[in-house]
């Protein structure tokens, strides 16, 4: 299971998903609607895949 956790400071969404390009996914997703950043570039983009982490699953929002 990957997950990522948003740290924004004002974010605590907690993704997850059975592999990464699924999770890459949802997190380019999350940054459009939760964050309106209507085109995320490649380099916010590779920054928040480098974030990315092997995880139990457990959610948390």
């Amino acid at each position: 299971m990957q997950e990522f956790r948003c740290d924004s400071p004002v974010c605590d969404s907690h993704l997850t998903a059975s592999d990464k390009n699924d999770l890459m996914r949802k997190i380019e997703q999350h940054v459009k609607d939760v964050h309106k950043v209507e085109k995320p570039t490649q380099t916010i983009l590779s920054y928040l895949a480098s974030t990315v982490t092997e995880g139990s699953g457990a959610t948390r929002r």
